[in-house]
């Protein structure tokens, strides 16, 4: 890494870090991770695919993914959603939520939040983030352990 890129990524490295212990991000652990549709047509929003992580099961898929996401999971990946299937969601759902729930480490605190795509697609059911709480949802700030170290 030459000197500038170094220098370019001090301050994000170092507000990561210090977030936590500022107060200003929450640790938290996902349990859940899962895609929100909203149909044009009706009120009841649709939990599309859900990938959950249990510590003594590990990680697996809630049920069959609805229609809208069968033809792109697969279960033994991550929940990912690409470009190409997050514009066509958006052309055929009035509102897509990229969704977590995660509780804090000492598991007293649970929440549901909306992520934006980019950081939901980073985060698989089981790491422990680092994520700030806004009134549109959360922003990942880090990603602290993946689930995949502790296993």
């Amino acid at each position: 890494m030459n000197r500038r890129a170094l220098l370019a990524a001090v301050p994000s490295i170092a507000f990561a870090g210090c977030a936590t212990r500022l107060g200003i991000a929450d640790r938290v652990e996902i349990t859940r991770k899962f895609v929100r549709l909203h149909p044009w047509d009706d009120d009841e929003p649709i939990d599309a695919v859900v990938r959950r992580y249990d510590p003594d099961e590990g990680v697996a898929y809630d049920d069959d993914p609805h229609e809208a996401l069968a033809d792109e999971i697969d279960p033994d990946e991550p929940l990912v959603v690409s470009d190409s299937v997050a514009d066509r969601l958006a052309a055929e759902y009035e509102i897509v939520e990229y969704r977590i729930y995660a509780c804090a480490l000492d598991g007293d605190d649970c929440r549901e939040t909306t992520l934006v795509r980019e950081d939901f697609n980073a985060v698989e059911a089981g790491d422990v983030v680092d994520i700030v709480s806004r009134s549109s949802g959360a922003g990942l700030v880090n990603i602290h352990e993946r689930r995949e170290e502790r296993d």
